[in-house]
This record gives C-alpha cells, structure tokens and sequence, in this order.
C-alpha cells in the first residue's frame, strides 16, 4: 500500500521557529502513515501559522521527544505499535508522568477491537478517537485544526492562569520597585492570552520630561521574543526613529498600528509614558484594541503611583536623617546622644510601611 510515495522522513526533526508554526508529532510504527499524513496536511496554515510535522516510529522514541520539546502542540498517535498498548500506555505517560496536560492527543488505531472506542474516551485523556480506514484527508484536515484551535484555548487558559498568579503575589508587594516588573508581567501575560496570541509584547517606561536617552529607556516587563530583553534598553526592540515619534507626541494617548506591529502609550501626570509595543500575527480587532488601551492605561496610573510612594519615602527619609544628625550633633544628655525624636520618628516610618535607608541606634558619646 502507498508503494507510488517516497520513503517516510528518517529523522524527528522540526527545525523551523515553534512561534511561528503549530508543531504536530506523528507517532506511528508505519513509514506509509506519516507519508499520507504529511501529503494531507502539509502546507496547510491556521491563524497565520504552518504546520509542521516530527516524526516518531515508537511509544519510546516519542517520549525523546516529548522530553525535550514541550512545544508540541497536537500528537497523532498509533494505537498498537511495539505492543497492543503502547498508544495508551503513551497517553498515561504524558498526562501522569511528563505531567502535560495541554497537548491535545488524536488516537487513531487500524485495529479498533484492541482498544473499544467508549472505553478509551472513557478511562483516557484524549480530544479524539479515530478509525484509520475511515479517516479521510478532509476529516483528518477537520480533526487536526480543532485539535489545534483547543490547544490554543487551553494554552491561553494556562497562560491566563499563571499570569493571575504573579499578580496575586505581586500585588501585595506592588509598591516595592522589585515587584513592580512582576505584576506588570503578571498582567501582560493575562493580557496575551485573552486575546489568544503566543505575541511578542514589550512595556517601555518613558520619561517624557527630561531629554530623552535611549539607553536609560528600559523594558520593565515582557513575554515572548522580547522576554530576554527585561532591563535593558528600549532599543533592542524598536529604532531610535519610532521612539522619538512617541517621545514627541504631545496628545496624552499615543497610537500608531503597521507591519503587524502595535505601539500604543499612555502618559501619566507626572510626565511619564507607558509604552506598549505588540508584535502580533493575526489581526486585531476593535475590542482587542480595546482591550489593549485598558491594559496600558490602567498599568500606567499603577506605575505612577509606584513612582509617587517612592519619592514619598525618599522625602520622608531625607527628613528623618536630616532630623537625626541635628539631634545627635546639638543634643547631648550625660553620656549619650539624644535620639528620641529619631526614634519616634522611626517607629511612625515603620507603622506606614516605609523603608529606611538609616536606622538610628543609641552610641556612645
């Protein structure tokens, strides 16, 4: 059967970007079925993105694979391969022991009596069951793409997931510089998911009150291409021209979309602007937009009143050393420095949550 095609692909190898493509691990003891499924699907492109195909000839040589690439996005896999099990004893070890419960599992089997389809459905985490004789070019077309358009839902469920997560533990901490980039983070990541891409986003803090310097423009939070970019210079990701169109911009919201890119930045009262750079695939629409302007808007006003509590506590700082030299210099009683006022300036530092940069102890005189 299939004599007329070449010879399956000898090596499990995707070597293309995954954020560019869907990666799908054919797992299939028969050269002639990853042949065919190549020949139905090949080319085919959903959201913007191609699929690309990795081959497995085992339940073993699957799990090399599953081990190092956790991209994988749908496996089309054999029932019966090295034993009348192995498709199902590979299920198991994908949801129990590799603990990912994201990739979307096709089941097809050319022998449906070792494996009835209600109990499979039943005791397995699958999305679907398929007999090979009946699974035609269009109906494998049909299964993979709502295979992958689940695994997109789910993986933006995750990714939703984890961002809450970082918020929630960041939030109780916002105020402190280091916990900033975390929340902004948290909620760039919910950001991208509800609006279903794997993009390449980028928040920039802007000081549009001071001659503008490239090099003190940093990247505060980041997911995608541009997450190894966090602290370093805006830059890296946008040129000098595009920056100074949003520094000059005198209008309090600034938008420009092309290339599928999206900057969009909001300035604060005190002269900052948050900038957002987006790098998407697919279009946005209106209420993404939308969406999008929300979410820089609100971490905007967040970061400013960031930037308002630091300089209170800089001020308050400033005061309660400035009010510790005068004491301990002019205030003398027997043999000891006089640091009351210091003291209680402290403790009322302290009960509003403040951190001081000097703290006064009693010293010998």
């Amino acid at each position: 059967m299939y004599e007329f095609l070449d010879d399956a692909p000898k090596h499990a190898d995707a070597s293309e970007d995954s954020d560019d493509t869907w990666p799908i691990l054919i797992v299939d003891d028969e050269p002639a079925v990853h042949i065919v499924t190549r020949f139905a699907l090949e080319g085919e492109v959903f959201e913007g993105k191609k699929l690309i195909f990795i081959s497995a000839y085992g339940a073993e040589e699957a799990k090399q694979i599953l081990n190092v690439r956790s991209d994988i996005a749908v496996v089309l896999l054999d029932v019966v391969m090295e034993t009348d099990t192995a498709g199902l004893e590979l299920i198991a070890w994908i949801r129990e022991e590799l603990e990912n419960n994201l990739i979307r599992i096709i089941l097809r089997t050319g022998q449906p009596g070792h494996a009835p389809e209600n109990t499979v459905i039943v005791d397995y985490d699958i999305f679907d069951y398929k007999n090979k004789t009946e699974l035609t070019a269009q109906n494998l077309f049909s299964c993979v793409i709502s295979g992958l358009r689940s695994y997109r839902d789910v993986l933006a469920l995750s990714n939703h997931g984890i961002g809450l997560k970082k918020v929630i533990e960041a939030t109780a901490n916002l105020f402190k510089t280091k916990y900033a980039s975390e929340y902004a983070t948290g909620v760039l990541l919910q950001l991208t998911s509800l609006l279903y891409y794997s993009a390449d986003a980028a928040l920039v803090d802007l000081d549009s009150s001071a001659d503008m310097d490239l090099d003190s423009c940093n990247i505060i939070a980041a997911v995608g291409r541009y997450e190894k970019f966090i602290g370093r210079s805006v830059n890296n990701i946008l040129s000098e021209k595009a920056i100074n169109e949003v520094q000059l911009c005198s209008e309090l919201i600034y938008k420009n979309q092309a290339n599928n890119q999206l900057l969009f930045s909001y300035k604060s009262r005190d002269k900052h602007k948050t900038l957002l750079c987006i790098k998407y695939k697919k279009a946005l629409s209106d209420d993404d937009i939308n969406l999008i302007e929300l979410f820089v808007q609100s971490i905007a006003i967040a970061q400013e009143r960031m930037r308002f509590w630091q300089e209170t506590e800089d001020t308050l700082n400033d005061i309660i050393t400035l009010q510790s030299k005068i004491f301990e210099e002019h205030s003398k009683q027997g043999d000891h420095y006089f640091t009351g006022v210091t003291k209680i300036a402290t403790l009322l530092a302290k009960k509003h949550g403040l951190t001081l940069k000097r703290q006064i102890s009693k010293r010998q005189g």
